[in-house]
């Protein structure tokens, strides 16, 4: 048996109708659930619309495959990875939801397909994978502990007792923490790339950005007493975790050797509803000090310039320490006009304001 994970298109459409047929047939629940959210016999738009390319507000971005054996010509499952966790997905879901089409269990499939789908989310820059599955699907549990799975805990969703495992990536990455193992010669390297947050990596974009803006305090002489409200003392998990599941702020991370060592995240200044971001608002861009001057600072920018626009974005809003000259020059440098400046009483400097159109 020789498994490989393909995209849904014409090519394959008597295979894929040929499961999902067979599936609906035996009157079970197919999953994942991707795959029978629309009617496939309209296989063109079935296809077209298989997948979330832009996340909304109930829903994040994915990727669907079907699963194929190459010797036979036959679909046998198919999997659905979620991009990121939010607060929805992180209780139940996860990254991955998997099945193999009925007549085709019992056969390592699962496994072999868990596998195939865990190397698409390293291509995603997922470093940590959690699969949930319910606690009375012992084939489930078995095909995620085969890859790697270690069990975290055991809630009870909507009375249905379930297990949520998380599969490590990281350790597979060159520059990531191997102690003990031999392997180190075989490790991957990441590449550096830029994608959205995801919700269990709050703890770690709290780090980058108290650490990133405490240096600006130092050169200022912030503190904590005298300025509790600056961005490197009043960042906090809760306050990150309002931004990401109230607000529903995009929130974006640069990842270096599968690390989080870069962050950013948008405020949309008009209703989302109305589809009129005319003003977005940028915030905390901030990479960890000891990976400054590699141009990650500008990668972040201009990928936080191409993701407002995409929202529909028309204008980029950005605060600063007025005091701070070279920030200011530095923005200045990529198009920010500097608009006008407030002092307010809880702060011991003056508020700079820039715009730049999108």
């Amino acid at each position: 048996m020789k498994l490989r994970l393909i995209k849904a298109s014409m090519t394959y459409r008597t295979q894929i109708c040929d499961m999902l047929e067979e599936w609906y047939g035996t009157g079970e629940k197919i999953v994942p659930y991707a795959i029978r959210r629309l009617d496939y016999h309209d296989f063109e738009n079935y296809c077209e619309n298989l997948e979330c390319k832009q996340g909304t507000v109930e829903r994040v971005p994915d990727s669907t495959f079907f699963c194929l054996d190459e010797e036979r010509n036959l679909v046998v499952g198919a999997v659905n990875i979620r991009h990121y966790l939010n607060e929805s997905l992180l209780l139940d879901g996860g990254h991955i939801g998997d099945g193999v089409r009925p007549s085709e269990r019992r056969k390592g499939i699962a496994t072999g397909m868990i596998g195939l789908a865990l190397e698409e989310c390293r291509k995603l820059g997922i470093r940590r994978v959690l699969m949930v599955c319910d606690k009375d699907n012992i084939g489930s549990a078995k095909s995620i502990r085969n890859n790697g799975g270690v069990l975290e805990d055991e809630p009870v969703v909507d009375g249905i007792p379930q297990q949520r495992y998380w599969i490590d990536l990281i350790s597979d990455c060159a520059g990531a923490n191997t102690q003990g193992r031999g392997d180190s010669l075989n490790r991957k390297k990441c590449p550096d790339m830029i994608r959205h947050m995801s919700i269990e990596e709050i703890p770690d974009c709290v780090n980058v950005v108290r650490r990133a803006f405490v240096t600006v305090a130092d050169q200022f002489g912030f503190t904590e007493e005298n300025a509790p409200r600056f961005t490197a003392f009043a960042t906090d998990d809760r306050r990150l975790r309002y931004h990401f599941s109230v607000e529903k702020r995009p929130m974006y991370v640069y990842l270096k050797d599968n690390r989080i060592v870069g962050y950013y995240s948008l405020a949309v200044m008009s209703d989302p509803e109305m589809q009129n971001h005319y003003e977005m608002e940028l915030n905390n861009l901030a990479v960890l000090p000891e990976y400054r001057h590699q141009g990650i600072g500008e990668m972040l920018l201009k990928d936080c310039f191409r993701r407002a626009a995409e929202l529909g974005g028309r204008k980029l809003k950005i605060g600063i320490v007025e005091e701070n000259t070279v920030l200011r020059k530095w923005y200045e440098d990529y198009g920010f006009l500097h608009v006008g400046t407030e002092k307010l009483d809880f702060f011991p400097f003056t508020c700079g304001y820039m715009e730049r159109p999108l």
